[in-house]
């Protein structure tokens, strides 16, 4: 169980329209903190001074840092918390390398759902709950 209700997220896209968006339901549900960011070099920047509960990221974004080389970047600065691909870009090559980057999950933007945002929220729901989980149960050996 989360000790403070607030989740934080950093949303790194160059869409200025899906920003607005995601600001918006943010702004609706009232118990988000969200920081938006338009690159990854952004992002890593201010990852250096700042934190959050959950990434989400889109692929092709503006500078030499898509969100597939802004995953492996944060994973080898040893950042643990939970990653989601937000992109318009399905290859199935980009999903695979996205899960095999630590990936929590990779959402299709472009996809005919109607609830798309309410997806991802869930999505952003569940991958802190599942984070808050793994910290405060240890698995035993024995247990597996």
């Amino acid at each position: 169980m989360r000790e403070n209700s607030t989740i934080s997220i950093l949303y790194v896209d160059d869409d200025l329209g899906m920003c607005m968006l995601v600001g918006a339901f943010c702004e609706r549900l009232g118990s988000i903190t969200l920081k938006i960011l338009h690159s990854g070099e952004s992002a890593l920047e201010w990852l250096s001074t700042s934190t959050a509960d959950v990434i989400v990221a889109d692929y092709e974004m503006p500078g030499g840092i898509n969100g597939i080389t802004l995953l492996q970047e944060f994973r080898s600065r040893g950042y643990t918390f939970p990653f989601i691909l937000f992109t318009a870009h399905d290859a199935c090559t980009v999903r695979e390398e996205a899960t095999r980057n630590g990936a929590f999950t990779v959402i299709n933007k472009t996809s005919s759902d109607k609830n798309l945002i309410h997806r991802l929220f869930r999505t952003i729901y569940w991958a802190t709950v599942n984070r808050d989980f793994e910290k405060t149960t240890p698995l035993k050996r024995e247990n597996l």
